[in-house]
């Protein structure tokens, strides 16, 4: 089973993963790191902690592709190049993980949540049926 860490700006990381458990169930194996209280420094020093050992089977999801929270794992990332960070996470990309997280390898789901994200932004519209 692949690790997750979801790491955001104030409630963001609880709240996807109560909304996705809401979902899929309640899932194991799954740490939620808020920015708050946190500088850069001491937030990406949390985000090693985290990843400690478990780096080549966990997957970060990160809020934003920008802001203190990828700053801070950017920097950890220097240190680890292995790591597996998704940034810009969204509900469609983290249900997908939980469903494919027992098949695949962190490496093998990246590149799969990545395309299951894009694919679920659409530009919703109505067409006249006249």
């Amino acid at each position: 089973m692949v690790n997750a860490i979801i790491i955001g700006h104030g409630s963001f990381a609880q709240a996807m993963l109560k909304t996705a458990e809401a979902i899929v169930g309640e899932q194991e194996n799954v740490e939620v790191v808020s920015n708050k209280g946190f500088s850069c420094e001491q937030l990406g020093h949390e985000i090693e902690r985290r990843c400690h050992n478990r780096e080549h089977n966990t997957i970060v999801f990160l809020d934003l592709p920008g802001g203190s929270c990828t700053i801070s794992c950017y920097n950890v990332l220097k240190e680890h190049p292995d790591m597996n960070v998704i940034s810009g996470v969204n509900l469609p990309l983290l249900i997908e993980f939980f469903m494919l997280r027992n098949k695949y390898s962190a490496g093998e789901l990246v590149p799969l949540l990545v395309k299951k994200g894009k694919d679920n932004i659409i530009h919703l519209r109505c067409r006249d049926e006249g």
